[in-house]
């Protein structure tokens, strides 16, 4: 077949140049119009659900919330896993799908299934906005340093204005905005006027929310016009409040109005949510886009509007664009990943030239690199893949081989061609040119096939690792598929055109170079045939010393990456005040702010509404910008910052990036590296696992910070109602209670409209009237009999739990850590012995996960890839040559890659992770190139030109294919250092590691196969190949 398409191809040459113009224009518009992104989609299908619950206890939550509601979703088609918290008047939901599920069909099953779950009344849950943990791509600061400015009017400009702007943003699918204060019209109550007027909350309410809106009154026609008809009963000012009849006196029989037991006054509401800019109080405007959008056109589209805001924006008031931006690390990454593409390319010219010494072949050659780049990007655009750092890492690893099957077939055509030359042209040129490129055809085939069959296994890999390794692999194999399809059809084409008489003048001999190497391998090569025994024993014994560097090298998961901004995860002790926790905060950014390489730093604390990540008043995260120019100084930052916690103390802490942080949490929930979960049913029992946890880690050399998530008792005033004294009075404690949690918690009476912003109407008591406990046990009830609180119960100060959280309907405790040394699946394995030799309580199960289960879940599913790669290998090459013998020459030359592949992680930090095991198997399929050109060249001469198998025939073989072999591992590792180079930059996080594998084990396997593979060639593999050449068996 594939000779065919060569003659074809030979014999259409205007049809595959305008073949070749169509893709260089598809190529050009789609890369021009593809998405771009700083990594694949990885993040698992989710339907987040709230349910809202003013007043209620964790405890409560659980139980009459979170419980139903889990158990109506446990089971729904295609869940694979549910994460659930129970907090403080909030219960949240995460339900993650199987990959490649629809979000709306997803989203569909979960309405259908929260429809059967029984909840208290007035509870609703509602689903959270189709968006992703990875969607969160800014957040913008607004401060003011006007005085006149308040905190009140500083959240009014971001809910009303900024908010509304950027939510009609195309791609922006929520804004959740922390700081300031929220304007609210405050009733408040004064409970012993309440009760000398006999009057309850409720009665307040009935009467307040039906002023608040204007009604109608239909429609009346007068002389002929038709007229609407409006009561206007809404305020226009909080004051106008006050004038409202809310009862009427029982003893003189008066209006009493609301200004009568009230004070009605406009301020800011309760809040469990904060924000500050460089240790200033500020508002947070955090951005999330929807999942699929393009984060560089969304954020475009962001900067535009925020642009034309800046005009209207009040004296004095600032935006801070620059807090968070996943945008800078899109773009850096993106950058340094095609300026290393570009510089490949370069050095892959360089090494042309130096073997070729031609400016037509060269350029001929290099063809191959911008059409399989073209008909990648095709290829992507119709499949809907993204062009990101794994995707452009794919190409820049593969740049170097995307000429490799170019080269075999011009180097074989312009050797063939200088012989044609030097015996006169007797021959018709174009047949010379068909007769080399079919002689290489195989070689190129099977090459290319090899490569590709040994990743295949990886499409199969699940989780985010399968996901990040399916953009590489997809990259790389898509680019290498179409370099073979250029070199069948492209090169030859060009070759018979450019390549002619007048062009191999002065070419007639070898380069200089060439000529050096052959007079220097030639005795080496006949030296090894001779002493095959001693090269096959040197080699084996560095293969041991390899095999064993591996054993005690550290392993690791995903490569950190480089996003030039840091976050620091904060939490207090449990049940520290908002307040409390600001003040901190503001103690700690003023610190991080000396830091050397810091810009600003920003902070978030409690939780906004509709946020499934946030956490409780005791928490806060703070995001640290750094200065540009600092990226390349991560590791020192890092250690500052880490000191500088340890210095202040108080808390614990989870330092990170971003980015990093939130893949984390996609890994287990979590944002750290080092996870163990505790599950049980007692939260004494597993409190008391979690502190035997700690104690294990904190044995760990390289685990930091460890800490036990705070889901632990705070304390709480409770009111117990004396239900008999109330029957005395002929009172319901129901009565009570509800007029209990009205007055005390609020109660949201109706909105006024002011201009563009809402603003709620809440009543509840006056400050005075619940800032203690003292205060509380005397609040006057609106009853007969029942002077006050005190009298018809007690209030006590007892504990209950601020948190709870869930995994698959069980209860969970976390114990998280920081992990800064280079094997966390050793160090995590210690640890978990040492728990294992302990005694856990009874009903209490630990589960490990974060980077460790990654990592280690990874590396088994890797070696069972790389087995089936090696499968496919045996299978192809057996169908290649027909002989198993020969099969396990070519294989030889694969464990040899350990060897430079171990020396250069040993040179650039002695820690394996995932993207070092990935270049491994892409090398079990690249260095079988090299045996399969030189043992089918020694079978073409033997079977087609009549040679005896001896030693000369196979060095002559060797010397056939030396500059092939040299030139595509030369052109395939020098391409590798750019990547090579600089490795912490943003966007080579991932392919530095791979590239110093592939670049160390192919120089180590280029090397030995030049002279191992001739030598076990010669004798091994005499008699399949005198079989071959009775039986013609084989292509080759």
């Amino acid at each position: 077949m594939f000779h065919k398409i060569i003659a074809w191809s030979l014999g259409n040459k205007i049809a595959v140049l305008v073949a070749a113009g169509f893709v260089t224009v598809g190529g050009i518009w789609s890369i021009a119009t593809i998405r771009v992104d700083i990594l694949p989609d990885i993040n698992q299908p989710t339907v987040t659900v709230f349910a809202e619950s003013p007043g209620m206890a964790s405890e409560e939550v659980e139980r009459l919330i979170l419980n139903p509601i889990e158990s109506a979703v446990l089971g729904a088609p295609g869940v694979t896993r549910i994460r659930s918290n129970a907090s403080y008047a909030q219960a949240t939901v995460n339900m993650e799908f199987d990959w490649g599920t629809d979000t709306l069909r997803n989203r569909q099953i979960v309405q259908e299934r929260l429809s059967q779950a029984i909840l208290p009344q007035g509870v609703k849950p509602v689903l959270g906005p189709s968006t992703s943990l990875l969607g969160e791509i800014m957040w913008v600061g607004i401060s003011s340093t006007n005085p006149d400015v308040t905190p009140m009017e500083l959240r009014t400009l971001a809910d009303w204005t900024v908010r509304p702007a950027l939510l009609k943003v195309p791609g922006v699918a929520n804004v959740l905005v922390m700081g300031g204060d929220v304007r609210e019209w405050q009733i408040r109550l004064n409970a012993e006027r309440m009760r000398r007027y006999n009057l309850m909350v409720d009665d307040v309410r009935m009467k307040v929310e039906g002023a608040l809106v204007n009604k109608s009154g239909g429609v009346i026609t007068e002389d002929e016009k038709e007229y609407a008809i409006r009561i206007m009963v809404a305020p226009k000012e909080v004051i106008d409040l006050e004038n409202i009849a809310v009862g009427r006196s029982a003893m003189d029989g008066r209006i009493v109005r609301l200004a009568d037991v009230a004070s009605v006054v406009e301020g800011p509401s309760p809040i469990r949510g904060s924000g500050a800019i460089d240790g200033k109080p500020g508002v947070i405007v955090r951005i999330i886009r929807q999942p699929d959008a393009e984060t560089l056109a969304v954020t475009d589209s962001i900067d535009t509007t925020f642009a034309s805001l800046g005009a209207s924006m009040p004296p004095g008031v600032q935006l801070h664009p620059n807090l968070f931006r996943q945008e800078k690390f899109i773009r850096a990454g993106i950058g340094n990943v095609e300026d290393a593409l570009r510089d490949g390319t370069l050095l892959v010219v360089v090494v042309l030239i130096v073997f070729l010494m031609s400016v037509r072949t060269t350029a001929i050659t290099l063809i191959a690199i911008p059409l399989s780049i073209l008909a990648t990007a095709i290829v992507f655009k119709l499949f809907g893949f993204s062009v990101n750092v794994m995707t452009l890492g794919g190409i820049a690893v593969a740049v170097g081989e995307l000429v490799d099957d170019a080269i075999v077939g011009v180097e074989n055509v312009f050797r063939r061609l200088r012989l044609w030359f030097l015996d006169g042209e007797r021959e018709d040129r174009e047949r010379v040119v068909l007769a080399a490129s079919i002689e290489v055809r195989n070689s190129i085939v099977y090459a290319t096939i090899l490569v590709v069959v040994v990743f295949l296994p990886i499409f199969f890999m699940p989780g985010i690792e399968g996901r990040l390794l399916i953009a590489l692999g997809a990259a790389y194999l898509v680019s290498l598929s179409a370099s073979m399809v250029v070199s069948l059809t492209v090169t030859p084409v060009l070759a018979a055109l450019f390549l002619k008489g007048a062009s191999l003048r002065g070419h007639e001999q070898e380069t200089r170079l060439v000529q050096k190497i052959k007079t220097i391998i030639t005795p080496w090569v006949g030296w090894c045939i001779t002493n095959v025994r001693f090269v096959g024993v040197a080699v084996v014994a560095m293969l041991v010393m390899t095999v064993g560097l591996y054993a005690i090298s550290g392993k690791e998961g995903i490569p950190p990456f480089n996003e030039g901004s840091m976050v620091i995860m904060l939490f207090l002790p449990p049940g520290t005040a908002l307040s409390t926790t600001n003040d901190y905060v503001t103690q700690l950014e003023r610190a991080l702010l000396a830091v050397d390489g810091v810009a600003q730093v920003s902070n978030i604390a409690g939780r906004a509404l509709a946020d499934p990540h946030g956490g409780n008043t005791n928490s806060s995260e703070v995001q640290i910008a750094l200065k540009p120019g600092s990226v390349g100084e991560r590791d020192r930052i890092f250690s500052d910052i880490q000191a500088v916690l340890d210095q202040i103390g108080g808390a614990d802490f989870s330092l990170g990036q971003p980015i990093t942080h939130r893949v984390e949490m996609l890994l287990s929930g979590v944002r750290a590296p080092v996870v163990v979960k505790i599950f049980g049913d007692d939260p004494g029992d597993m409190e008391r696992a979690g502190k035997q946890v700690v104690t294990a880690l904190k044995k760990q050399k390289g685990i930091a910070n460890p800490r036990i998530q705070q889901n632990t008792v705070v304390p709480e005033f409770r009111i117990y109602v004396d239900t008999n004294r109330l029957a005395e009075q002929g009172l319901s404690p129901g009565e009570v209670a509800s007029d209990l949690e009205m007055g005390l918690m609020g109660d949201k009476l109706g909105q006024i409209r002011l201009g563009p912003a809402s603003v709620d109407v809440v009543a509840r008591f006056d400050p005075e009237s619940k800032d203690s406990m003292e205060s509380i046990r005397d609040i006057a009830l609106p009853f007969m009999g029942a002077q006050s609180l005190g009298s018809v119960g007690d209030v006590r100060v007892e504990g209950g739990r601020n948190s709870i959280d869930h995994e698959g309907g069980k209860r969970v405790l976390v114990v998280s850590a920081n992990y800064q040394g280079t094997d966390v699946v050793g160090t995590v394995d210690a640890a978990k012995s040492a728990l294992e030799a302990e005694k856990l309580p009874v009903g209490v199960t630990l589960s490990f996960e974060g980077n460790y289960k990654s990592q280690k879940e990874s590396a088994e599913r890797l070696l069972l890839v790389f087995l089936v790669g090696i499968a496919l290998i045996l299978a192809v090459l057996y169908h290649a040559f027909r002989s198993w013998s020969l099969v396990a020459l070519i294989m030889t030359n694969i464990p040899t890659v350990l060897i430079g592949g171990m020396i250069g992680i040993w040179l650039t930090g002695g820690s394996v992770n995932l993207a070092h095991l990935v270049g491994f198997i892409s090398l079990a399929g690249i260095v079988s190139r090299n045996g399969i050109m030189l043992i089918g060249r020694c079978l073409s001469l033997v079977r087609q030109e009549g040679l005896p198998f001896e030693p000369a025939t196979i060095v002559r073989a060797t010397l056939d294919r030396v500059v092939p072999v040299l030139m595509t591992s030369l052109v395939t590792s020098l391409a590798l250092i750019p990547l090579l180079l600089y490795g912490s930059e943003p966007g080579k996080e991932m392919l530095h590691p791979l590239a110093v594998v592939i670049f160390g084990g192919l120089i180590s396997s280029t090397i030995i196969s030049l002279f191992l593979t001739p030598a076990l060639f010669y004798r091994f593999g005499k008699e399949a190949a005198l079989r071959q050449t009775r039986e013609a068996s084989s292509g080759f």
